[in-house]
């Protein structure tokens, strides 16, 4: 997990709709009997529901409106000039806790000062069968292929014994690509740790913006959905083996990473990320894949709405600021000047 998925916290928005809902039009997201989370190719029973009432509720104990003051360069959020428009950047978590909030109150203010909310994709503005056919055709076999024939006895068996665990049927999985999976089993993860994706820094900002700020997405949810499908078929066991091999240390990474971003320390964010991300060619692949050339993306992008004028507040993943080729560093050389709040 912590090669491969590490990003998840902090990369792409697809998951957290998908496992806000339906997944897969024949894949739906219940209740288990032990009260966590089971991914089934049925509907829910009766005594269950598609959307666990424990993220309901966690999403009602997130303040809105509170927040408190910290020390400045404290926070993962940054102000800048570019050309005719100020922005605020925030990194963001987007699995959060409960003690994430109230949010410091630079941030509330940055955000009430801004006219534009942009964001990697608008997760409240998707329509979800449109989606779910999407997941369908990508992460989703079709050849008559199953997942068991991709994988080693071996790792077939630690996944049979880490879904049991989760409270889910391995067969349930066999249809799924490894990419999907290894996506699957860190949701159930993040979640049974008390990540919930209702309080996500992006969703929390949404949900604020919703009638009062333009919103404008950098990327939108059907393009992220198609990152992971880019990968071989050799890189996706890689992924899916590294997920099962530190789903059992997730709780000191995503801890770690809480601690990082609440402190605004960049150095220690980057150093998760950088820990053991490089060490194999399909490792460096999908961090280009996820970050790097996002970053670069995302930051032609960002200047082409700031020439338009205007006060943006942009949250993206924090994993997207930090390192040489991160989204501030690319600000930087190109002359502007940006400064951590």
């Amino acid at each position: 997990m912590r090669g491969y998925l590490k990003a998840f916290l902090t990369c792409c928005l697809f998951p957290v709709l998908l496992w806000g809902g339906t997944a897969h039009a024949d894949i739906y997201r219940c209740a288990s009997e032990h009260g966590g989370m089971v991914f089934q190719d049925r509907p829910c029973s009766s005594a269950s529901s598609d959307v666990p009432k424990a993220n309901a509720s966690l999403a009602e104990t997130a303040p809105a409106t509170v927040s408190h003051d910290v020390s400045p360069g404290s926070t993962f959020l940054w102000q800048a000039q570019v050309g005719e428009g100020r922005l605020y950047l925030l990194g963001s978590i987007h699995f959060g806790v409960p003690e994430m909030y109230p949010l410091p109150a630079v941030i509330t203010s940055a955000f009430e000062a801004a006219d534009t909310l942009v964001v990697e994709a608008n997760i409240l503005d998707v329509n979800p069968a449109e989606l779910a056919q999407l997941v369908a055709a990508k992460a989703i076999y079709h050849d008559g292929s199953t997942l068991r024939q991709q994988l080693s006895e071996n790792t077939w068996q630690r996944l049979s014994d880490v879904a049991s665990d989760l409270g889910m049927s391995v067969e349930m999985l066999d249809a799924q690509k490894p990419w999907f999976v290894s996506m699957t089993l860190t949701a159930l993860v993040l979640n049974r740790l008390g990540y919930s994706e209702s309080l996500g820094i992006d969703q929390h900002f949404l949900n604020q913006a919703q009638g009062s700020k333009k919103i404008v997405e950098l990327e939108g949810m059907a393009w992220q959905l198609s990152l992971f499908d880019r990968l071989t078929a050799s890189e996706q066991v890689l992924m899916l083996e590294e997920t099962l091999r530190e789903i059992d240390t997730g709780k000191s990474f995503f801890d770690r990473m809480l601690k990082a971003w609440k402190e605004g320390d960049t150095v220690a964010v980057q150093a998760l990320f950088d820990e053991g991300l490089l060490s194999e060619p399909a490792a460096k692949r999908l961090n280009k894949l996820l970050i790097t050339d996002r970053n670069y993306a995302m930051t032609g992008r960002l200047e082409a709405l700031a020439a338009d004028g205007g006060t943006l507040f942009v949250v993206v993943g924090a994993g997207h600021f930090t390192g040489n080729e991160g989204i501030i560093a690319l600000l930087r050389r190109k002359g502007y000047q940006v400064s951590q709040l």
